[in-house]
């Protein structure tokens, strides 16, 4: 396995509960989109320009979104998915029960991906409201 960069060790973030750093992510998370939203709308003239130029910009959300799915899953499936089946595989059960549950998580998350991404298709056809 490669060497992992400085700022990687886990030692260096030990102080840091896991809820702390995860509500720490959610709150930059939140300030990005509220940042990115808010020079959108002074850029576009207001927020009702704002909303129509994501309108319209709509099909091309979807291609972007389909692309990063896909680089996603390429990532996943050739990098990160073998070292999880390598880990697995030390259990004591030679990890059948992981890759049985890795399986059932996958195709789940395939499903909610494809029923979302559905639904957004009909929102944009005007199927639904």
């Amino acid at each position: 396995m490669p060497e992992r960069p400085a700022w990687y060790h886990p030692a260096r973030w030990s102080h840091l509960s896991h809820w702390k750093l995860f509500f720490g992510l959610w709150a930059i998370l939140l300030g990005l989109s509220l940042a990115v939203t808010a020079i959108g709308s002074l850029l576009a003239g207001g927020l009702q320009e704002w909303h129509a130029l994501m309108t319209r910009l709509t099909p091309w959300w979807v291609v972007w979104r389909l692309g990063l799915y896909l680089v996603i899953g390429a990532l996943y499936w050739r990098r990160w998915r073998p070292r999880i089946l390598a880990s697995v595989a030390r259990d004591h059960d030679g990890g059948a029960v992981a890759r049985y549950r890795l399986r059932r998580s996958e195709r789940a998350v395939v499903i909610v991906i494809a029923t979302l991404e559905l639904f957004n298709i009909l929102s944009y056809a005007g199927g639904t409201q």
